[in-house]
């Protein structure tokens, strides 16, 4: 079934973890007052890597599964100076929950879960709306995986790359700081591994910033990509990443379990984000604009929706897989998150935290 652009969609609920408790002494969001939108100088198409001064503007994916057209934009703005400034005073607090695991050095997740200011701005509808608008043919919603909810990436002087080669377990993104791969995912994996990593400069493609508090968009579960390490600095190098889905629940599912498995929160979210698909699917039969299905065709569209649901359950029984690899750089290959992240010892980096407006990208 198609699907229209700008077609009202419900978006996902929030989840309530007793174990992580909101902040109590944030200021309410307000986007008046948070949001200094920008656009990007030129997007990338997927068709070609081609670089036009805008996407163009479709009423309607350009794929017929339901992908967007757009691979990544230039850099552009979403916080206004006074949103950065709140962020970084939640980012202080949130320093404390940093996470290391085989493809990320240090990381922090489940801000979703503890800051109300946090869940706001990624759900923020005219956020939602200014990326749809830079995409030029999907309409976004925040991606079902609460846990991902401006994940943060944190990179210290002489370590690793702070993400390595990889394609995102969501579907938009939209983050800093990156180098990608303009090939398709495994045509880029097969140079990635040619290379042993280091890619000639002629296949990679380097993003240039405006500096602190800048993003770009990307459609990372189409792109391999990687967040580079940084040799000397004073203070930590951190990037955030809010993540996306499209409204359109036809759309080619690349949202991923395996890569959060590890987590608590993830069976949950994973099933939630099935069940979110199915329900819109069934629920756009009566939605008005179309022609009143047959029996035929509502049978249809529940089998389809029982196997959003069944693929779930599989996966959840571990009875199939949908888990996407990483390049380790240390052994040469193409490698998969199997362990439990573990807490990352902060002490030792405490003294790195001076936080200065001019030392961060932000998305």
């Amino acid at each position: 079934m198609s699907f229209i652009k700008n077609e009202t969609v419900s978006m996902p609920p929030l989840l309530i973890d007793s174990e992580c408790e909101l902040y109590v002494d944030e200021p309410v969001y307000n986007p008046d007052i948070y949001l200094s939108l920008t656009e990007p100088d030129f997007a990338v198409l997927l068709d070609g890597f081609q670089r036009v001064p805008k996407a163009p503007q479709l009423s309607k994916s350009v794929a017929a599964n339901g992908e967007s057209q757009i691979a990544y934009s230039g850099p552009f703005r979403l916080l206004s100076d006074a949103g950065y400034r709140i962020f970084r005073e939640i980012l202080k607090r949130e320093m404390v929950h940093q996470i290391s695991d085989a493809r990320h050095p240090a990381k922090i997740r489940y801000s979703g879960y503890r800051s109300k200011w946090i869940q706001d701005f990624n759900r923020c509808s005219r956020v939602l709306e200014h990326l749809s608008c830079i995409a030029g043919d999907v309409q976004f919603l925040p991606t079902t995986l609460q846990s991902s909810y401006s994940q943060i990436n944190i990179g210290y002087a002489g370590g690793d790359q702070i993400d390595a080669y990889h394609r995102d377990s969501v579907p938009q993104t939209i983050g800093g700081e990156l180098q990608l791969i303009e090939r398709d995912p495994e045509e880029a994996f097969r140079l990635i591994e040619q290379y042993k990593g280091q890619v000639p400069t002629e296949f990679v493609r380097t993003i240039d910033y405006l500096g602190s508090n800048s993003c770009v968009f990307m459609q990372g579960s189409r792109i391999v990509h990687r967040v580079t390490g940084i040799q000397s600095c004073t203070e930590p190098r951190i990037i955030m990443v809010n993540s996306y889905m499209s409204a359109n629940p036809f759309v080619t599912e690349t949202t991923r379990y395996d890569t959060f498995r590890n987590e608590k929160t993830a069976p949950l979210e994973f099933a939630m984000h099935k069940m979110w698909r199915a329900n819109i699917q069934l629920l756009s039969l009566g939605s008005g604009k179309y022609s009143w299905p047959t029996k035929d065709q509502v049978i249809e569209q529940i089998s389809k929706s029982i196997e959003e649901l069944d693929q779930c359950r599989k996966i959840l029984m571990d009875k199939t897989s949908d888990r996407v690899g990483f390049y380790n750089e240390k052994n040469q290959k193409i490698a998969f998150i199997k362990n439990v992240a573990i807490p990352l010892n902060t002490d030792q980096h405490e003294p790195k935290l001076n936080l200065h407006e001019n030392q961060y990208n932000k998305n």
